[in-house]
């Protein structure tokens, strides 16, 4: 019996060994991926900045159809099937967008299907795939994010367990601080997907070229005589911009902004908070010849404020 196992182990080694190798070298899905469908007769449209770990996907996906949000992305990959979701809402009504397709054989192009929850609707897509991003580097900042995701969710399993216990006023205190987390998870996530997508440039295919707005820009100004100093992370898209700042209000918390840019230059928006006040900061610049520097304005409102700044990208 122990020469018929050995026997058989020998036959099937080669067998074993050659399937292993190709799943080794399948596609990776990892990518900016460009998404064009249809639901009910209205178009669909939206980048998503895809990370491919384990059969496992993370990243965020922003469209048109909210305003350009960033929303972090949870799915999963088995052969040609590829599958993920997010959470947004229209209309002040929240929901769920779940993209279900079947990728080609070099995972460049994608066709399938989308479906909105709660509402029991759907449509078809297609998709292809932009630009290949640094893994290594996408896979840490994914990581990153979902360490924060999961410590909101432990901090709501404790607000629950107070509820649960009958300790509302413990149970509201927790939920505070979950839903803290999760808004800095979220925006984590926007920089993780604008990081990848200016790491697309170094894997991207011969020719393809990266916007110039694409990248980390560390921005010093003045505002009334005050100094502002904060760092943006910048992913252009079909002249949109997503991604966050960080360091302009009175927190270090990642703000999320969302923006555009043209032939003259580009502006975003993002809020913030200023000794407890809800703040937005509003920023036009012009780009320097070769991308590696903007100058421009910063408003801030409800204070109807202005000033200068200059930047440079890390």
């Amino acid at each position: 019996m122990k020469r018929f196992a050995c026997l058989t182990m020998l036959l099937l080694s080669p067998v074993l060994l050659s399937t292993a190798a190709a799943q080794a070298n399948a596609p990776s899905t990892t990518g900016l991926w460009k998404i064009d469908g249809n639901m009910m007769g209205q178009p669909v449209r939206m980048m998503c900045a895809l990370t491919e770990t384990k059969h496992n996907l993370s990243g965020v996906c922003s469209g048109a159809e909210d305003g350009y949000a960033a929303h972090k992305v949870t799915g999963s990959v088995k052969a040609q099937k590829m599958q993920f979701y997010f959470q947004t809402a229209i209309g002040g009504n929240p929901l769920t967008l779940i993209v279900s397709g079947t990728l080609n054989e070099d995972s460049t192009k994608m066709d399938g299907d989308l479906d909105v929850e709660p509402m029991a609707v759907g449509g078809l897509f297609s998709a292809i795939k932009e630009l290949e991003h640094d893994t290594a580097s996408a896979q840490a900042d994914a990581a990153a994010a979902q360490t924060d995701a999961a410590a909101a969710q432990a901090w709501a399993a404790e607000a629950q367990a107070g509820l649960a216990a009958g300790n509302e006023a413990a149970a509201r205190a927790e939920a505070a601080q979950a839903g803290a987390k999760a808004a800095q998870a979220g925006a984590m996530a926007a920089a993780a997907g604008a990081e990848a997508a200016q790491a697309g440039a170094i894997g991207s295919a011969p020719g393809s070229v990266q916007p110039l707005a694409t990248g980390t820009w560390k921005i010093d100004g003045n505002v009334m005589g005050m100094p502002v100093t904060m760092t943006c992370v910048l992913a252009e898209a079909e002249h949109k911009l997503a991604g966050s700042c960080t360091g302009a209000g009175e927190g270090t918390t990642p703000r999320t902004l969302t923006g555009t840019t043209t032939a003259k230059g580009l502006g975003w928006r993002f809020d913030d908070e200023f000794q407890g006040q809800p703040i937005a900061f509003s920023i036009n610049a012009t780009l320097a010849a070769g991308g590696t520097k903007m100058n421009g304005t910063i408003s801030v409102a409800p204070m109807n404020v202005d000033g200068a700044f200059t930047a440079a990208k890390q």
